[in-house]
């Protein structure tokens, strides 16, 4: 048997969730698509030794890797919104100015800001999710606070003691109200999205540039219909004299959309995950699994399989894939945890305080039997206040959780590639029962072809020897660009990059997972 016929008898089937927009994908249309920048002084000088080359062919051929790739290069800002609006805001307070005098200069000048303001939000690459909620907001606040224009300024139609003894006390009433609506609206709809408007501030993958990444994908798919992935097959030898076979399947992906997809952590352009079946004297022995850049190990006797049409089992392991991260699973599962993995603090700290303000709200919601539910939960769990993840599972007396904490959805529900069988009797878990409808029913373009492409993965392909960045380096290395499949992250104002020990290794990554199994 060779190398792509073992590859195959063992390849994994992929699960994805609903509402996955990325699929994986060969190397090459990506490329197409990519500039690439020197992100240091070698790569600068390394650079214009080789300017003149083709992309596909100069990575290669690259020995820093002080290099990123950006992959969505169109400009975002539409200039002619702009030109418009100075055009029409002229002609607006002229017009004012002849019509009505100082009040016409007021009203066009009130409706050019408010215009204004709405381009902005949508040129800008900010989080667009939060625009109807900021609108609705500052409609609430002004319905809330505009009667005070009246209290200032008496009207003769309408006596003292009628205005301040009875619809003074019930402005304050409805004001009260409004006030309590405001702030619930704002800790519901506003706040979730407080940390992922942050990191969209920090970073140089941010919503908009996700929706992108998004189209561009999709013409790619017009003409690559078929996912693929990158099989490599190693031969190892252990201190026991056991043969090993370690059968490699590297998927790429053009963007990883967690925080839009599921309220997750981070952007970034490309992205990177391996399943590896590990056979032990011919025998498979685990199914190993990467997840953000980290893993995961399954004994094979626990890994779920495939049936073939017959309903007979297969050697084709089931791999859960996590919405917009695409990190591995191998049982479907949804994950809700600020720390599921270890990243960056700021990231942390902002769910942090997102639980933290949630929490202080409760202590004067009108909602008496929410607030009596949830901190209850709160003291049955003995929370401390303190840690980063104290607010995780807090609810309300709907049974919806208060928190809009990342979630990892490997759910399984949605486009399935690889081995046709029976695969109705597969085990899923319906994605919309944790998502907003927003998230769970977007738009999404999948492959026209269920099957794999395969492709033989081996070091004399140029691209396999790129050492720098498969996305735009950001401020945040978790909001950067991922490294290759051979190598390791590089490190800041150093040009030599190590080999990942999955890659070069993959018995010590096997003996580091098994470890941290037990």
């Amino acid at each position: 048997m060779n190398d792509l016929e073992l590859l195959e008898n063992y390849e994994p089937v992929l699960r994805f969730a609903k509402s996955e927009r990325f699929f994986p994908m060969a190397v090459e249309p990506y490329l197409e698509r990519c500039a690439l920048f020197p992100s240091g002084p070698h790569g600068v000088a390394e650079l214009f030794a080789h300017f003149h080359e083709p992309l596909v062919d100069k990575i290669g051929r690259l020995g820093s890797g002080q290099y990123y790739l950006r992959f969505v290069n169109k400009p975002l800002n539409d200039s002619d919104a702009w030109v418009w609006w100075g055009g029409l805001s002229f002609v607006g307070v002229v017009a004012g100015w002849f019509l009505m005098k100082l009040a016409g200069v007021e009203l066009a000048v009130t409706a050019s800001l408010t215009a204004a303001l709405i381009i902005f939000m949508f040129a800008s690459p900010i989080r667009l999710r939060i625009i109807p909620a900021v609108f609705a907001s500052i409609f609430f606040v002004a319905l809330g606070v505009a009667p005070i224009w009246f209290f200032l300024h008496p009207s003769e139609y309408v006596g003292i003691a009628v205005e301040y003894l009875i619809l003074f006390p019930i402005y304050l009433i409805l004001l009260f109200y409004f006030s309590v609506r405001v702030m619930k609206f704002i800790l519901e709809r506003i706040l979730p999205e407080g940390p992922g408007l942050v990191m969209d501030m920090l970073s140089q993958a941010t919503e908009k540039i996700a929706r992108e990444a998004y189209f561009q994908y999709a013409e790619i798919l017009g003409k690559e219909s078929q996912p693929l992935y990158y099989g490599r097959v190693l031969r190892e030898t252990d201190s026991q004299n056991d043969q090993w076979t370690i059968l490699q399947y590297h998927f790429f992906y053009a963007f990883n959309d967690w925080r839009l997809a599921a309220n997750g952590m981070n952007h970034h352009e490309g992205d990177w995950e391996m399943a590896a079946v590990y056979l032990k004297n011919d025998l498979p022995y685990a199914l190993l699994l990467s997840q953000h850049g980290a893993g995961n190990m399954e004994s094979w006797e626990t890994v779920l399989k495939a049936l073939d049409k017959q309903g007979n089992l297969t050697t084709h392991p089931i791999v859960y894939v996590a919405l917009g991260s695409h990190a591995n699973y191998s049982k479907p599962d949804v994950i809700r945890s600020p720390s599921m993995y270890k990243t960056g603090r700021l990231q942390r700290f902002l769910y942090w305080m997102d639980g933290l303000i949630h929490y202080l709200f409760l202590l004067v919601n009108p909602n008496q039997k929410a607030r009596q539910i949830a901190l209850k939960e709160i003291q049955d769990r003995h929370t401390n206040f303190l840690a980063e993840d104290a607010f995780m599972y807090l609810r309300d007396e709907a049974d919806h959780y208060v928190v809009s904490l990342p979630m990892e959805i490997a759910s399984g529900d949605g486009f399935r590639v690889g081995l046709q069988g029976d695969h109705l009797k597969e085990r899923v878990v319906k994605s919309s029962s944790y998502l907003k409808r927003v998230m769970s029913d977007r738009k999404t373009s999948r492959p026209k072809v269920k099957e794999w492409r395969r492709a033989l993965l081996n070091s004399e392909l140029g691209w396999v020897q790129y050492k720098g960045l498969w996305g735009v380096k950001s401020f945040l290395n978790e909001e950067s660009g991922p490294p290759g499949p051979k190598w390791d992250r590089p490190v800041k104002d150093q040009a030599d990059v190590n080999q990942r020990v999955r890659w070069g290794k993959p018995l010590d990554w096997l003996a580091e997972l098994e470890k941290h199994k037990h």
